[in-house]
């Protein structure tokens, strides 16, 4: 559906040399805005005044990453579920699956700080 790509820099490792597991969250975060840019869209504007904001996410650590490593972050899947936007990824480097995950997002109004509807436009794009 979308993909990143992305090379492993030295603020990526932890004390064990390898990618930290909570650089995930940023794979998939960073993964999203390019996916939202390539819509005209943004984190804090996916039509009709509505933002994202996350409520949940979930990794699955398959194979360590380290420094210099280029990845495919992918954005496999993005549904709408009732309130619900759920995002499914995978991070792959050399053609192996490193990380899967899923990140869990509300469409939000950021003047109203509520939650509201997916916007129509939104729904259309994916």
């Amino acid at each position: 559906m979308f993909k990143y790509t992305y090379t492993i820099k030295k603020e990526d490792i932890n004390l064990g040399n390898h990618v930290g597991n909570e650089r995930a969250l940023l794979f998939f975060q960073w993964a999203r805005e390019k996916f939202f840019e390539s819509l005209n869209l943004s984190e804090l504007n996916i039509g009709e005044d509505a933002g994202v904001i996350q409520t949940d996410a979930y990794v699955q650590y398959k194979k360590q990453l380290f420094l210099d490593q280029t990845i495919e972050v992918i954005i496999e899947n993005v549904r709408v579920e009732g309130l619900k936007i759920i995002f499914e990824y995978k991070v792959m480097e050399n053609n192996e699956i490193c990380i899967q995950g899923s990140t869990t997002l509300l469409a939000y109004d950021y003047s109203k700080q509520k939650v509201r509807k997916v916007p129509k436009n939104f729904l259309e794009l994916i």
